[in-house]
């Protein structure tokens, strides 16, 4: 009987066989983690036969701790090891020495036990959350503050790519869903005004809405989920590819290189978008009109003046710099906590995005509240 893997002979592979010589069963080769599945089933089909119950392990040239469980196995079932050679005595003395018990069942826990574990797990989770944000949100002030103290720290060409790569190249897109955005509020309105004959007042509705409203915060969230990973990936990689780390070791720091410039950039772009998305929003109400009310273009932008003020355009861009400070501020957090794995850039990816989107939506309903407490 004889078990052996065919190996290419350019490549230096272990090899494990179980050969007999005479009514003499010896295992040759490599025993270990690589050989082993192969070991065990030669040495179970060996075991079925029942032709011997000895094994002679002189010719054994390797053996570690996997193997050494494989041969205890075999001890306690009745099998007789024999030859075995000094170097590999000591290890299977210790590993057919160890109790080796199954772990004793854990005890079950109930479902509203489980239920206050998971949620003091998650305020444990948040609260920790919220202090690395506000610790981070401290050190990003503090290294932008020193940025624009020496003003030859900042780091222009790098500040204007990533002007570039958030703002020009998100015209599209931010444009194309402020439109499909108004389009959808002046629909609903003429829906639900015309049965009362206020059909007049989409226009009122879709003014204000975006203006106030829905440019900043589609805006924001299209940010969050095209700068903000964007941002996070990047970094991530970084850090998984040790970049970060040679950078510390070089003296260079990291908050200045990597996240100052996005954080700028950020805050230069994000106004910009949303000025942007509320002209598109009113074109798109300007379509709307012109389709369904029958309002000429030159009446809706008379309408539009009539409906709207100063105040309607300032609370909308008021919280453009603040929603891009914070998306940028998780981004870059995120990407940081980056632990040396494709996966962790991932996960950080995706807790960015959704962070950065919850962050946003709280802040402007928070801004909501504070306006409408200052009458604005």
């Amino acid at each position: 009987m004889s078990a052996s893997r065919r190996r290419d002979p350019g490549r230096h592979s272990p090899t494990i066989a179980i050969k007999d010589d005479g009514g003499r069963f010896a295992l040759e080769g490599a025993l270990d983690i690589r050989t082993l599945r192969e070991a065990a089933n030669s040495l179970n089909a060996w075991q079925r036969e029942r032709k011997s119950r000895t094994l002679d392990l002189r010719n054994l040239s390797s053996l570690d701790t996997p193997g050494a469980l494989l041969l205890c196995d075999l001890q306690q079932h009745g099998i007789e090891l024999t030859g075995i050679r000094n170097e590999h005595k000591s290890l299977l003395d210790l590993i057919c020495g160890l109790e080796r018990k199954p772990l004793p069942p854990q005890p079950a826990v109930s479902r509203g036990r489980q239920l206050v574990i998971e949620l003091g797990k998650g305020a444990d989770n948040a609260w920790r959350d919220a202090l690395e944000i506000i610790t981070f949100v401290g050190r990003a002030a503090s290294a932008i503050g020193q940025a624009f103290s020496h003003l030859h720290s900042l780091r222009l060409p790098s500040i204007s790519r990533h002007i570039d790569e958030t703002g020009i190249h998100a015209l599209p897109i931010v444009g194309l869903m402020a439109i499909m955005i108004s389009v959808v509020i002046g629909y609903q309105g003429v829906a639900q005004l015309r049965p009362y004959g206020g059909e007049d007042f989409t226009i009122n509705l879709v003014a204000v809405s975006m203006l106030r409203e829905m440019g900043v915060l589609i805006t924001a969230i299209m940010v969050a989920g095209r700068s903000g990973s964007a941002f996070t990936a990047e970094i991530g990689v970084m850090k998984s590819r040790e970049e970060v780390d040679a950078l510390n070791v070089m003296g260079m720091e990291p908050m200045e290189l990597l996240v100052v410039p996005r954080l700028i950039a950020l805050v230069i772009t994000l106004p910009l978008l949303t000025l942007f998305a509320d002209v598109m929003g009113l074109l798109g109400g300007a379509m709307i009109s012109e389709s369904l009310l029958h309002v000429a273009p030159l009446q809706y932008l008379e309408r539009v003046r009539q409906a709207v003020d100063d105040s309607d355009l300032f609370v909308g861009l008021i919280k453009a710099p603040i929603f891009a400070f914070i998306i940028g501020v998780i981004g870059c957090m995120h990407g940081l906590r980056v632990r040396g794995s494709a996966e962790s850039v991932g996960q950080q990816t995706t807790r960015a995005v959704v962070k950065s989107i919850f962050l946003v939506i709280v802040l402007d309903a928070l801004f909501s509240i504070l306006f409408d407490k200052l009458g604005l």
